[in-house]
């Protein structure tokens, strides 16, 4: 055994991303392949078959893998925010573009087959319908657009379709393997173990005393919670091969089950393992694939000629037509943005190709077509992303809607504009007052004028109860988050609450406000004076590079004091040690000065 090939595949780990670091929009990962592909059988031929990488090689997929599902943020699916029928709408058109993507793929493939172009269509169909969630979920975070429907809904499609292939792959292996035979129903025993870790790890490691434990542990020597979720990934990666299944599947499963189980407080433990996975074995694995990248085999086989083009065309137009369900709910340009971001693919693609080739389903010119198709996806696609939906260089101004200018609802915008709120009416007749403000046009007309991004907040404070429900149903269905709804009589809450907005009923809270007014009188003042150094805001964390941050070193300054925060379903009461997490709405106290400083940092204010 000599450690030389592994010292050059480190060497150009360390290389890669410096020489790279100027080209922010190529992925480290496609330079890496390159890398591999300039020192291997297909270029200088200075690293052949090697067992020591070859093994390192396999924990890096089995890591990489495991780092996928530790990037699923179930609180897409459970956060309060999040109302009943927004999530079923964002399921709906996840999940319909993922059967569209692999109805497509399967026709495509067996188009394919019976030109004799490509090997076993079902196989290719698998690897077409992959999508990269690595790269979707870095895309979205840094244009700041995970956390709006938009961005919710894409990270769910690609979810879908990472995970989906992945258990349809290891099926069809376990089919080509054993048959149609029983053992096909031992890949259930992975969810099964992945359910009782769930259960006994809520149940168990929630303890006092063993969470005591644990902390305590967990220092810079021991690291025992790094290696605990090291030793639950091997573990389900050893139970994948006792069953005789991919271990794709099971490396994502158990790197799903510490992201379940993990809180805000274990935020280190996922840079821990952030840092061995793509410190280390990452990029020994994708090296490696460019090391066995058989450029000769693509050049001598002229049907390869043929394929790897129609490939490409097929890898983009099965995502892009079945992305067309996302105009049901945004813009054209959200639409075609969607279909090439979900295009990329990265390591689910190399993994199933690698696959295929291993059980002789696919051939190395097909193998190495996918390769290339990885590494110009990866690339090209979300630079397409961004040209379509390009980075607004100026913020759209943004406001409070009120619905009808009556009294109440005039009351409430001066007391905005006091407070230097932008207002805007949405009225069916034109405003009648001394001083008009501007209004939007009719409801019944105008709602496609209004832009939900610009309303930070919809008020509808009209004297008609069923009117305010059909205004706070369309407000919900064009997407405003933050929508309160005045409801005179209590018979009609349960309507209101099943839209999920928020709900202002004087009847039932006047004695809650009058008992605040006795207990707490300066805490009272605060909410309603009109000085500017005392305003209370919420403020949503939309700058990724805060995830992790303590409170204490945003160095908020004197005038600003943190009230609250809410957490999807949580509402935390922070202190100097609580650490920002993406997705936090902040309640804030402070002048607007201070306060215009802080949302510029944070991102957005809400309301």
């Amino acid at each position: 055994m000599t450690f030389l090939p592994l010292l050059l595949v480190l060497l150009l780990a360390f290389v890669v991303p410096l020489a790279l670091s100027r080209l922010r929009w190529f992925p480290v990962v496609v330079g890496e392949i390159l890398a591999g592909i300039l020192i291997g059988q297909s270029g200088l031929r200075l690293i052949h078959e090697d067992f020591t990488l070859d093994f390192l090689a396999e924990i890096g997929l089995a890591l990489l893998m495991f780092l996928a599902g530790l990037e699923v943020d179930f609180s897409v699916f459970f956060r309060s925010a999040q109302r009943r029928s927004r999530r079923l709408k964002i399921l709906g058109i996840a999940g319909g573009a993922f059967l569209l993507t692999l109805g497509m793929a399967v026709t495509l493939s067996f188009e394919l087959s019976e030109r004799g172009l490509a090997g076993n269509p079902w196989m290719i169909s698998l690897i077409l319908s992959t999508t990269s969630l690595g790269i979707v979920l870095p895309v979205l975070k840094e244009r700041g657009l995970s956390p709006s429907p938009f961005g919710q809904t894409l990270i769910v499609a690609a979810l879908m379709a990472d995970f989906f292939t992945m258990f349809l792959i290891t099926v069809y292996v376990a089919v080509k393997s054993h048959g149609l035979s029983f053992n096909i129903l031992l890949i259930g025993v992975l969810f099964v173990a992945a359910l009782l870790v769930h259960r006994v790890g809520q149940g168990r490691l929630r303890r006092r005393p063993l969470e005591r434990i644990l902390t305590g542990l967990s220092s810079a020597t021991s690291q025992l919670r790094v290696q605990g979720a090291m030793a639950l990934m091997m573990a389900f990666v050893v139970l994948s091969h006792f069953l005789g299944t991919e271990m794709i599947l099971g490396a994502f499963l158990a790197g799903a089950l510490v992201s379940l189980l993990s809180r805000p407080e274990d935020e280190p433990v996922r840079l821990n393992l952030d840092a061995i996975g793509f410190g280390f074995f990452i990029p020994i694995f994708f090296i490696t694939v460019g090391i066995r990248f058989n450029f000769p085999a693509l050049l001598q086989n002229r049907d390869a000629w043929v394929l790897t083009p129609l490939l490409l065309g097929s890898a983009y137009v099965i995502k892009i037509l079945p992305s067309l369900l996302f105009k049901f709910s945004f813009s054209w340009k959200e639409t075609f943005g969607a279909g090439f971001l979900l295009s990329s693919r990265l390591s689910l693609i190399i993994a199933a190709a690698g696959i295929g080739l291993k059980l002789g389903v696919i051939g190395e010119a097909a193998n190495a077509a996918f390769i290339l198709i990885a590494a110009f996806t990866s690339t090209v696609s979300p630079l397409l992303f961004n040209v379509i939906l390009p980075v607004r260089k100026e913020p759209r101004e943004r406001f409070i809607m009120i619905s009808d200018a009556n009294d109440i609802g005039l009351q409430v915008a001066r007391e905005l504009e006091t407070h230097g709120e932008k207002v805007r009416f949405l009225e069916e007749s034109p405003v009648r007052s001394p001083v008009p403000p501007p209004a939007w046009p009719s409801r019944t007309s105008g709602w496609e004028a209004v832009p939900p991004d610009a309303v930070r907040c919809l008020l509808i404070l009209g004297g008609d109860d069923g009117r305010n429900l059909a205004v706070a149903a369309g407000a919900v269905g064009r997407g405003i988050e933050h929508v309160i709804a005045w409801v005179n009589d209590p018979a009609w809450l349960p309507r209101f609450k099943s839209l999920g907005v928020q709900i202002f009923s004087p009847g039932m809270y006047r004695a809650n406000l009058l008992a605040i007014m006795a207990g707490n009188p300066d805490l009272f003042h605060l909410f309603v004076s009109s000085r500017e150094d005392h305003q209370i805001r919420e403020i949503y964390l939309a700058n990724p590079r805060l995830t992790g941050t303590k409170l204490k070193d945003l160095r908020l300054g004197g005038d600003i004091l943190v009230l609250a925060i809410r957490r999807g379903n949580e509402l935390l009461i922070p202190h100097g040690d609580t650490r920002l997490e993406s997705n936090d709405r902040l309640t804030v106290l402070g002048g607007l000065d201070s306060l215009a400083r802080l949302e510029e940092s944070l991102g957005e204010v809400l309301a």
